[in-house]
């Protein structure tokens, strides 16, 4: 039998090996689709996930405003995180948008600070540097045949996807204090991020509407990508639910490592991806632990 903090460890390791490997399924499958239908595939798929295991769970209930509000905006967040990460893959490659992606925590730290008035000691503020030089590091890799002298727009998707996501767990935690139940909390926020997808997405160059051919080998990675990617969501709330953020949160960001090996060995073809990418990649993993240790 394992205590509670080994089994949040166990969820969060779950979550972070997933999240590493989805951004290739999904780089391959945009080879013959759009960004548009990929992200619709992927988010049909990961919202039949979470109904399945709702109910195989039995968490079906009325939920009071507070945690209902809290899922809500998680969904949002997670909604336009997963748009421009999306964006990201297409236009820098998997290996650099997950990298850049997982700068978040840096966000959620000083959100925890302005907001909840958390202590932000020197390890914050060291890993707080490392991650900021991990991301100059990277975006300092601009291919030339980009054309772009910005690159800070270049990297504009998935610097926006690295908002998105370090406001979610602030929203998702407040949520889980409110309600202990995971899977409905992970469903209400899909459940969001579709309605937001089916509302806000043309204003985002996501149309739910437009009908496009698919070919069966970019379907079939899609819905892995999604189904995988509900698991991985509903680790995170387990994850949560059983121990602090500041303990979890970084494990579940070694995604860029995941990554980084599978685009070297898979994505040759798709993208280029260079020992300065890895290198990246740890310091920003690296930089993301050490905030963990900070408090």
């Amino acid at each position: 039998m394992i205590d509670d903090t080994t089994e949040a460890i166990l969820y969060a390791l779950a979550a972070g090996i997933i999240w590493g490997v989805v951004p290739a399924l999904i780089k391959k499958g945009l080879v013959g689709s759009s960004v548009s239908m990929a992200t619709m595939m992927i988010q049909y798929w990961s919202l039949a996930t979470l109904l399945v295991a709702t109910a195989w769970r039995g968490e079906f209930m009325v939920l009071d405003w507070p945690p209902l509000l809290s899922f809500m905006l998680t969904g949002v967040a997670a909604c336009l995180g997963k748009v421009f990460f999306n964006l990201g893959i297409d236009s820098v490659g998997a290996s650099k948008s997950v990298t850049v992606k997982n700068s978040s925590p840096l966000i959620t730290v000083l959100l925890g600070w302005a907001l909840l008035g958390e202590h932000v000691g020197w390890e914050i503020g060291a890993g707080v540097v490392v991650i900021v030089v991990g991301v100059l590091l990277l975006t300092g890799s601009t291919p030339e045949a980009e054309g772009s002298a910005n690159r800070l727009v270049y990297f504009m998707y998935p610097l926006l996807s690295s908002l998105a996501f370090g406001i979610n767990p602030i929203f998702k935690k407040w949520g889980l204090v409110a309600a202990a139940v995971p899977a409905l909390g992970t469903l209400v926020n899909h459940i969001t991020a579709t309605v937001f997808l089916f509302t806000a997405g043309p204003s985002l160059g996501i149309y739910p509407f437009r009908r496009e051919r698919v070919p069966a080998v970019s379907a079939v990675l899609f819905a892995i990508a999604g189904i995988t990617e509900a698991i991985a969501s509903l680790c995170t709330y387990k994850a949560l639910l059983l121990a602090p953020a500041v303990l979890v949160a970084p494990i579940w960001r070694l995604s860029p490592l995941i990554t980084f090996v599978m685009s070297h060995f898979t994505l040759r073809a798709l993208e280029t991806v260079t020992l300065r990418d890895g290198l990246a990649a740890v310091l920003i993993v690296g930089g993301v632990w050490v905030l963990s240790h900070g408090g």
